[in-house]
């Protein structure tokens, strides 16, 4: 089954890159895009469901006149839960100054959906909170 949930997130993510809009296909309607992991961030620790994530990528990529990302690695950490590292690109509003940020998502997929996705600054804190160590 955790292969399974690898490629569900792959394929999620993948499409995502491509059209920079949220599937309702792969999120559970209960999903929580869940920010409290990542010690930067000091706004809204949670967004709920689709609507709910589309309002805090707004936000983030608000910044940007271009963004985009780069998969480094899908790892399964279990029965139900990947952790996936990802570096962002983004080119600053008016700007010729380019940004990159180094992410780790860690996925929890339930019932063939993603349930849920925490953030963290590194690959070791999302392994880290699923339990294993790098």
């Amino acid at each position: 089954m955790s292969e399974e949930n690898v490629e569900l997130v792959r394929d999620a993510l993948t499409g995502f890159r491509e059209t920079q809009q949220p599937s309702q296909d792969f999120l559970a309607p209960d999903f929580v895009w869940d920010l409290r992991g990542w010690a930067a961030w000091t706004g809204q620790a949670e967004f709920h469901g689709n609507d709910g994530f589309a309002e805090f990528f707004a936000a983030w990529t608000d910044a940007y006149d271009e963004w985009t990302y780069e998969f480094e690695s899908f790892i399964d950490a279990g029965e139900s839960q990947v952790v996936v590292t990802t570096v962002q690109h983004g080119r600053l509003r008016d700007s010729d100054s380019w940004v990159d940020l180094r992410a780790a998502f860690l996925y929890t997929v339930e019932d063939g959906l993603i349930s849920r996705a925490q953030v963290y600054a590194s690959p070791e804190e999302a392994l880290e909170a699923a339990g294993l160590r790098e």
